[in-house]
Parts: structure tokens; sequence; C-alpha cells
């Protein structure tokens, strides 16, 4: 079996890449950075979400599996000192892995489309002028929104962004998207919905507006804006990834660790 291991930039993710590549090799596991059957990231989320992205040509072929040394590890499986632990689990990585649909951003300029995936969230936004869109939920008309933007997450990302923005919690098992407005301009004049809404996976959200100075967001990226935006399309992707949990995971031990206490 190959492997290779992303390590986030600081002297104790280092040294644990240096200590697992020993044990891993000892083990009879080949380093392959190029086509890996396992990629473990050592990190926090944002190492992950970098492995991916990384990744994004040959996510059928590779199993990411997380060592947390960061501060939040939603995807992070493996605490620092369980190494032999992983080691011992190697094997098992690959057919007891989970997989999950990625959102994905199809930008429709006037003559093609291009397409950008995601496992969090896709935000458009414009810091400088209020963003006007209109939005479609599977190409009928919802609502016109005023404000600074507009987020669309995914299940895995309903603890991302989102939260902060006031959204709900989604449990992993239920395949959603979640439409979530920032800064919302709310008046007699103008009016949307000012609260999350929660869709099916199989619906597509359209956003039809003034994109000339407004960004379209993936996870930790930003599109390249190519030319004029006629619109943005969000829904889940067929494309997916394969991500390790331990039997003992749990949602709700993750969500409690992260933002009511320390467990």
């Amino acid at each position: 079996m190959t492997y290779a291991i992303v390590a986030r930039d600081d002297d104790q993710s280092k040294q644990l890449q240096t200590k697992l590549e020993i044990k891993l090799n000892l083990a009879g596991y080949r380093l392959d950075e190029r086509q890996p059957e396992v990629l473990i990231f050592i990190g926090g989320d944002g190492t992950f979400l970098r492995s991916l992205q990384s990744n994004i040509t040959r996510l059928n072929k590779t199993v990411f599996v997380g060592i947390h040394t960061g501060t939040l590890g939603f995807f992070c499986e493996f605490h620092k000192e369980q190494l032999d632990l992983l080691v011992q689990s190697m094997k098992t990585f690959v057919k007891k892995a989970s997989a999950y649909h990625l959102l994905e951003i199809e930008i429709e300029y006037k003559k093609y489309r291009k397409s950008y995936y995601a496992v969090n969230e896709v935000r458009i936004e414009n810091p400088f002028h209020t963003f006007v869109s209109e939005v479609l939920i599977d190409e009928q008309s919802f609502q016109v929104f005023r404000g600074t933007g507009l987020i669309v997450s995914s299940t895995l990302g309903s603890s991302a962004y989102n939260k902060s923005l006031g959204g709900a919690l989604i449990d992993v098992p239920l395949s959603t998207l979640q439409l979530t407005e920032m800064a919302t301009i709310q008046n007699n004049a103008y009016r949307s919905l000012g609260s999350s809404l929660v869709l099916d996976k199989n619906r597509t959200i359209t956003f039809k507006g003034d994109f000339r100075k407004a960004i379209v967001g993936y996870d930790y990226l930003l599109a390249d804006i190519e030319e004029e935006i006629k619109a943005v399309h969000v829904r889940y992707s067929k494309k997916t990834f394969r991500l390790y949990h331990q039997q003992q995971h749990s949602y709700y031990e993750t969500i409690k660790r992260a933002f009511i206490k320390n467990i």
C-alpha cells in the first residue's frame, strides 16, 4: 500500500511527519507522493482542505486520514499520541472509509461554463457595495436578495462559516444544502427570507445578479473570474472524496468539543 503525508507548516506537525514516515516504512508501506492510496494530513481542517484540492483529480483513488494538531479537527480522526494505532489500522482505511459528495460551483459565462469544487461552502459576496441577486431554486425564482452576500453550505460545512452566520448545524447522515444570508437588508422597501433555508441534496441553487465587484469563494479559495458572469449555480456534485472515521467516531462529541466544552 502506498501513502503520502501532508503536514501543516509548524514544528510539531513536521516532527510527527518524520516519526510517522519511519513507522510506516518499517511496517512495509511505501511512500508515493504522486499516487498515494492513503493520504495522511497532519494539522487541522485547513490542512485537509488544502490536501484535497491538491488531489482533486484523483479523489476516487485516495483515502484521506487526519492527525489532529490544529485548533479544530472535524476531519481529523487520530490524535498525535496515536501514531502506532494509525499504522496498525492502515490496511482497513480503504475498506472502511466513508464517501462524501463535494459541492459543485458552476460559473456560467456568456459562451461557456466553468466548475469548481468545495467540501464546506461557496460564498458570493461584495465587500464594497450592496450585492443584489435573484435567488432561484431549481430554476424557479425564490427571492431577490440585497446585502453583503450569500453562502451555500454542505452538511459537512454547516459547522464552518455557516454557523458563524447563525445557520443550523446538520447531522452528518443528512445530505443537505443550506442557504444563509450575510448582512441582509430588511426594511419596508426590501425584504428577503432573513433566515437559513435547508434544502434537499438534489436541489440546485442559482444566483443571478451584478457580479462585477463580487467575489466567488469556495472553502479557502477564490474562483478566477474570467469575464462577466451570467449566473452561479450551486449543487451537490457526483464527485466524491473518501475520509476514514474510526468506529467510535461521534459527530456529537466533535460538536461538543468544538463549541461547548473540552472533553
